[in-house]
């Protein structure tokens, strides 16, 4: 792995001041489109980030004037779950690059790497913030077109529910990205995207409407709820035919708990011919909202951590008194449960409990009866 420390200290731009307004300051990383970097806006002392495209991109003639125009159409974007982009410009060498909000989190492709499958309730709380921020890209004639785990970022404050931000409007279209482990399609006078969360007529080459957006929102969906992509394959052109002809296995086969309605939602949403799909991001949203708020589903209460009885439930007390949580299985039990601190019945009617049966009165519960009852004996 190459230090990033050593790449700023090598780097060209670092140090540089771009426009006299951008003063670069470090090197963040790079992808598959080009590198970011944290810089300072001068005049209003404002930390920003920036992002440099490759040199063989800002070359093409064609390329650069479609991203000035898409870059323009993001500039008027303004939603609260959308990373703001705030200018763009040209180096004096023709590189291209854009200025956004400089923000700190996790992408979605980390916590997945490290939680899933993720509880229903918390999901769809990121799914309906995500969408959010689409569908109103798709109102100002924006389709992303990239739409992925690694361009989803989730900020989360002490105490704060989880805000969710995407990140690439405007520039998909001619950034391949290759850090979700799989090689981007590009075609002659055609879109770009990554072959697992790319719809089939996006593989194809057809003209792309809303919809496109509508199947890769779906793919990450099916991917949160169930901790795998519906469809995978040794190269990028057997997942595109996978795409294209396979139907995908029933999430509820994966993960029993999902709900019905919840599944129904994603597989209409993976449907391979877009008039089969919501029209956009609005009405795939909708319809998900709707289900929520049916079922009960608190998806404004998104908990990024369980809380103190949930951690008490899959731990053990050790002598000394503290606790000891059995990592798997409390991730085990939250997805089991589908989010059971996270959702909530409205005006349902309580369910008759049968009687108890009878039982000894409750003793003293000691160290080993704790154990006893974690592991289930």
């Amino acid at each position: 792995m190459t230090d990033l420390s050593t790449l700023s200290a090598t780097d060209p731009f670092v140090g540089r001041t771009l426009d006299e307004k951008y003063c670069v300051e470090e090197r963040l990383g790079e992808g598959g489109m080009g590198a970011v970097y944290r810089a300072r806006h001068l005049s209003m002392d404002r930390p920003v980030a920036i992002k440099v495209l490759h040199q063989r991109l800002s070359e093409d003639e064609v390329a650069r004037l479609r991203f000035q125009i898409e870059a323009r159409a993001a500039v008027h974007l303004r939603h609260s779950n959308a990373v703001s982009v705030t200018d763009f410009g040209q180096t004096s060498e023709g590189c291209v690059y854009i200025v956004m909000e400089l923000l700190e989190g996790r992408t979605l492709r980390e916590i997945l790497s490290r939680e899933a499958p993720i509880e229903t309730a918390r999901a769809i709380s990121m799914m309906l913030q995500a969408s959010d921020a689409v569908a109103a890209a798709h109102e100002a004639g924006i389709i992303h077109r990239d739409l992925k785990p690694s361009n989803i970022l989730v900020t989360q404050s002490a105490d704060q529910p989880a805000v969710v931000k995407v990140l690439d409007f405007g520039i998909a279209k001619f950034a391949p990205d290759d850090d979700e482990e799989a090689t981007t399609l590009a075609h002659t006078n055609s879109v770009i995207g990554t072959p697992r969360y790319m719809s089939p007529e996006q593989y194809n080459g057809n003209e792309l409407t809303p919809a496109a957006d509508v199947y890769s929102l779906g793919v990450i969906l099916y991917e949160m709820l169930t901790g795998m992509v519906p469809f995978s394959g040794a190269t990028p052109a057997e997942i595109a035919q996978k795409h294209a002809n396979n139907p995908p296995h029933s999430p509820r086969e994966i993960v029993a708990a999902i709900p019905e309605d919840v599944e129904r939602i994603v597989l209409h949403a993976l449907e391979k011919q877009p008039a089969d799909r919501p029209a956009n991001a609005a009405e795939f949203r909708r319809d998900l909202l709707e289900t929520t708020e049916r079922l009960g589903l608190e998806h404004h209460a998104f908990k990024s951590v369980p809380d103190i009885e949930a951690l008490r439930d899959a731990g053990v007390e050790s002598p000394s008194g503290r606790l000891v949580v059995d990592i798997s299985r409390l991730r085990e039990k939250r997805a089991l449960s589908s989010g059971s601190n996270e959702i909530k019945v409205l005006g349902a009617t309580p369910v008759e409990k049968t009687p108890p049966q009878a039982h000894k009165p409750p003793q003293a519960s000691s160290f080993l009866d704790k154990v006893k009852r974690i592991l289930g004996i």
